[in-house]
This record gives C-alpha cells, sequence and structure tokens, in this order.
C-alpha cells in the first residue's frame, strides 16, 4: 500500500461522517470538518493508525492493582495511537519530499484543544 511509504511520518487527513460520540479528548480530535496533521502509525484493512500526543489520563491503579488515593492521583499527559476507520477518511495528503511535513495554516494537530477565545 503506498501509505507504508509514510509510517512515522506526518500526513495530512481530511475527515467525513466522524461521529459525534468520538469528538472530544479520547480522541483528540475536537473539529473533524478540519485537516488534521498526524503521525501515521500504521495501516490496515480497517483503517489508519495514528498517533495522538496529547492524551490525558489520570491514573487510579498502580500496575499491581494497588489503589491510588484520589489525593495522589494527578493528570498525565501520554502518547496513544488511534484508530481512524476508512469510513472517516475522506482524503490523504502526503508529503513525498518533506519528512517532517510541518503544519499547514489550515491543519489542526491531534489532541489539541482549539483556542475559544
Amino acid at each position: 500500500m503506498y501509505l507504508e511509504r509514510f509510517i512515522n511520518q506526518k500526513i495530512q487527513i481530511k475527515l467525513k461522517n466522524f461521529p459525534e460520540t468520538l469528538k472530544g479528548p479520547v480522541t483528540g480530535i475536537f473539529e473533524p470538518d478540519q485537516w488534521y496533521l498526524v503521525k501515521l502509525i500504521k495501516t490496515e484493512n480497517m483503517g489508519i493508525w495514528v498517533e495522538n500526543p496529547c492524551y490525558k489520563r489520570t491514573k487510579v491503579q498502580e500496575d499491581d492493582g494497588t489503589a491510588i488515593p484520589e489525593d495522589k492521583q494527578t493528570e498525565e499527559n501520554c502518547v496513544t495511537n488511534l484508530l481512524l476507520r476508512w469510513d472517516y477518511i475522506s482524503s490523504v495528503i502526503t508529503f513525498p519530499n518533506d519528512e517532517t511535513g510541518g503544519i499547514d495554516k489550515k491543519a489542526k494537530l491531534i489532541g489539541f484543544q482549539p483556542n475559544n477565545n
């Protein structure tokens, strides 16, 4: 597949028919009608895996199962990978001569909330 050449590089995607239930902090997609600049992680038959560098989570339990007291729980940023199904992708732009792709004035980054000013 052509997109496999761009694994671990930035591409731009345009979404379509993105469900309201998927908008928000879990996916990092707040304005699905905009172009998004994403790091491509993997491609597969169902869609593409992209990186959300700004996922916020609050751990409530240690790896060993020990509960973390509420007053010691803190929100942390972590990187997650998100599957975007082909059903929700309208178009893809690649940057074959530019590994970083930069950020286009028209593109949003997954995970960054829009300014509400």
